[in-house]
């Protein structure tokens, strides 16, 4: 949304609003009237409130993306979330009204229900209630009925084959990005969700209801939770004991561990490590088991003692995985895929490995990578320099709104003591040549596409992702922030022997 927009500049003055008096301006009260000759407010009233929340709440996030991508600093970045965009839109209003309406039984009840189990999250002071009665009320107003699942169905499948399509086709970046912004975000329907978990309780006396397990537990919809997913798991197990997509469910419930506060993924995963009669989906679970623990051993605030345990309860479930299915193939590839099937065996090396060498405490092994002009690279390469390894993409707004900062930290330090290595995702290298032309990077670039044995064996899951080495090769961190991860080289550079100082100095 341009900020100049007449929708923008009205969201902007109902944020900064106090609470009645953007009541009043959404139903277009007059604070003048004698408060004896108000009225009851309708439920068009009420909708009126909960679509300006919906409003304020979509130009609030538009702004927030718009300066992340801007190129900025981390200080201008600050400065204008604060000023331009502010504080987030107050949900309480809306909430109020969503319930009236949908106790009103108006015909809008469907729709308020769906914003009460949608939006709340994170924003709602009573927001565990306002989804659960949201989903309570989709659940009386939908029913199990499996049509509306597959509509959802449907149009995922439809907004999936437009995004592959926009990344194969020859854009330029900018326009890719650009219709890619224009595609959004995958759809979602809470009442789906609803109409999903009427089916699965019923088990397999509904025919639709291994289906309607599968849509629960896959990335994208909008459940309640990685909860959800675990339950429908559970009934997959209950019900169907000759289900055969195990491995591809375990990969959906790895995906979804980052929300799961209460551990039910990490839990369920365990049991299959060694309750799953196929010993493939063992194999699987004992794969995702380990490479939780290596994703999880990085986190800033893991003591040393804690990281070394960690470290051997991966490899304890990594080492021997693939015993006695060492041929079999990892989550099989469709049919039509281009990628090289990889075996069980293969990616239980390329684990052990990642969990040896690409974690924090860990000495960096000596991967090979390709550079821009097709030449290869060993890490070697940069032996007895400070190293920040930063893991990016063109498409990553976030990574790109951090190349002013990095162009700064690159120059702020001389080649000979400390370098900035950028590794590509990209799946084309000639995408990343051509972003260059435009935005500068003056240090060292590797590209290797979004499907490389490195980002597999090093878990990288998230873009930017950055890794500070030391001149010994140590890694001293991952994952962190740009901001401290540049405090954590400025320590290290510190810490080189005294003729290295000198010589910088």
């Amino acid at each position: 949304m341009n900020r100049d927009s007449t929708a923008w500049k009205w969201a902007r003055h109902l944020i900064h609003l106090p609470i009645g008096a953007a009541v009043l301006a959404i139903l277009g009260c007059d604070m003048s009237t004698d408060p004896g000759d108000a009225q009851t407010p309708s439920v068009d009233d009420h909708w009126r409130i909960v679509q300006a929340y919906i409003d304020m709440d979509t130009a609030w996030h538009a702004k927030t993306e718009e300066i992340y991508r801007a190129e900025s600093s981390d200080e201008e970045r600050e400065r204008r979330l604060k000023e331009e965009r502010g504080e987030h839109p107050d949900i309480m209003l809306a909430v109020t009204a969503a319930r009236a309406i949908v106790d009103a039984g108006d015909e809008r009840a469907l729709d308020a229900a769906r914003f009460l189990v949608e939006h709340p999250t994170g924003l709602s002071a009573t927001e565990q209630d306002d989804i659960e009665f949201g989903m309570s009320s989709l659940k009386s107003l939908v029913g199990p009925d499996w049509a509306v699942v597959e509509t959802l169905k449907t149009r995922q499948d439809d907004w999936e084959m437009q995004r592959d399509e926009i990344y194969e086709a020859d854009y330029a970046v900018d326009e890719r990005r650009a219709l890619l912004d224009e595609l959004g975000s995958p759809p979602k329907d809470a009442a789906a969700t609803a109409a999903a978990l009427l089916i699965v309780a019923q088990g397999a006396a509904h025919e639709h209801a291994g289906e309607a397990a599968e849509f629960l537990i896959k990335p994208g919809v909008s459940a309640p939770g990685p909860e959800t997913a675990v339950m429908a798991a559970r009934s997959l197990l209950e019900h169907f004991p000759d289900y055969d997509n195990w491995p591809m469910v375990l990969a959906w419930m790895d995906w979804s561990r980052p929300w799961d506060r209460g551990g039910a993924v990490d839990e369920f995963i365990a049991e299959m490590t060694g309750g799953a009669a196929d010993p493939v989906v063992r194999a699987t679970a004992r794969y995702y088991a380990a490479a939780a623990l290596m994703v999880n051993l990085n986190r800033a605030s893991v003591l040393p003692e804690e990281r070394e345990d960690m470290r051997a309860r991966a490899l304890a479930h990594a080492m021997g995985l693939s015993l006695g299915v060492e041929g079999e193939e990892f989550l099989k590839s469709s049919e039509d895929s281009e990628s090289t099937p990889r075996t069980l065996a293969q990616i239980e090396a390329s684990l052990i490995h990642g969990i040896r060498h690409a974690t924090v405490g860990a000495i960096l092994a000596d991967e090979t990578g390709r550079r821009l002009d097709g030449s290869d690279e060993k890490l070697s390469a940069y032996a007895g320099k400070v190293l920040l390894l930063d893991f990016w993409a063109t498409w990553c707004g976030p990574c790109v709104g951090a190349l002013p900062d990095l162009r700064e930290l690159a120059a702020a330090h001389p080649k000979d003591h400390f370098e900035i290595l950028a590794i590509s995702v990209d799946e084309e290298v000639e995408t990343v040549i051509e972003f260059m032309e435009d935005e500068p990077m003056p240090w060292a670039q590797w590209h290797v596409g979004n499907k490389s044995e490195l980002i597999g064996s090093w878990q990288i899951r998230a873009y930017p992702t950055y890794m500070v080495i030391d001149a010994q090769g140590e890694i001293l961190a991952r994952g962190l922030g740009l901001a401290e991860s540049r405090s954590l080289i400025e320590e290290a550079l510190g810490d080189l022997p005294a003729s290295t100082a000198a010589s910088e100095a």
